[in-house]
């Protein structure tokens, strides 16, 4: 049988894109290395069939969603270039990073790069939600081409999500800093936490709801990061040191009893907070028309 959409790669996003499909009604099928993640997503996300092969995926999908890994999906597009079957219509890929899919999709003119601007720490497709991209801003590669990117649209509109037309390298010069170094800062906080945690029972005991907010993206695995932050190193290099300069500045402020200067970055801070949570009503409003 044939399937409208073919997923490959069975976990918390391509989960979560299966189980939206068949709310739509769609025919899924999905493709996994994992054995046990193809089989749960027969069983639990709608699909249709289940399969080890991404070649017998492709050959009977007319749409496919590359939801793997960074390094993963670099290797799909380019078994992808050397055998494409005609009647695949649309390639989108959900990697969190743009710019080397788009170097290696070149030859792919039926494909688009998109990135939904939704997740967990959490991972597999046990994870899974059909509505984890309501209303969220799912960008795709502004300099894609059409009609491919009218298609992309109408698939992020129908997860949906809210599409946004923005280039690869400046969404990877962004993400650096919205998506990467949150990353960081947690895993930093979890590192200077954790010999205390192991040495002293009161630190354990008062840690509370603040710390672990904060280490929340701490759980998230090193293997689904690694090829992410390598590629990315220039841009979050420069917004970890950016960071820096700004906590050894409080320190400093700390150790002079600046409160001027304490009190102007809670107040900064607290700006910053407010005005991202008015734009979530609309956050692509920050794009001009024609970037959407």
């Amino acid at each position: 049988m044939s399937v409208a959409l073919g997923i490959v790669g069975a976990g918390l996003i391509g989960g979560s894109i299966a189980l939206r499909a068949a709310q739509l009604g769609w025919t899924v099928g999905v493709y996994d290395v994992d054995a046990g993640h193809a089989a749960y997503a027969r069983e639990r996300c709608g699909a249709s069939f289940a399969t080890q092969s991404l070649a017998e995926l492709v050959a009977r999908s007319r749409a496919v969603v590359l939801a793997a890994p960074l390094a993963a999906t670099l290797a799909q597009i380019a078994e992808l270039e050397r055998d494409l079957p005609a009647h695949v219509g649309s390639i989108f890929d959900v990697a969190s990073l743009k710019a080397p899919v788009a170097r290696a999709a070149a030859g792919l003119a039926r494909f688009v790069g998109t990135h939904p601007i939704a997740g967990s720490e959490r991972s597999g497709p046990q994870a899974a939600r059909a509505d984890l991209f309501a209303g969220r801003v799912w960008t795709y590669d502004a300099c894609a081409s059409e009609p491919a990117r009218t298609r992309a649209v109408a698939f992020v509109e129908a997860m949906g999500a809210r599409p946004v037309a923005i280039a690869s390298d400046e969404h990877d010069r962004i993400v650096a800093l919205t998506s990467h170094l949150p990353q960081i800062v947690s895993v930093a906080l979890g590192a200077q936490l954790a010999p205390r945690l192991d040495d002293d029972a009161a630190v354990r005991a008062l840690c509370g709801t603040g710390m672990r907010s904060m280490l929340r993206l701490a759980g998230s695995s090193w293997t689904v990061w690694e090829a992410v932050l390598l590629a990315n190193a220039g841009p979050l290099a420069q917004e970890v040191r950016r960071l820096a300069d700004i906590l050894s500045g409080t320190a400093a402020a700390l150790e002079t009893g600046a409160s001027g200067e304490l009190a102007d970055r809670f107040a900064r801070a607290a700006a910053a907070n407010g005005r991202l949570h008015a734009n979530d009503s609309a956050p692509s409003d920050v794009f001009s028309s024609d970037e959407r």
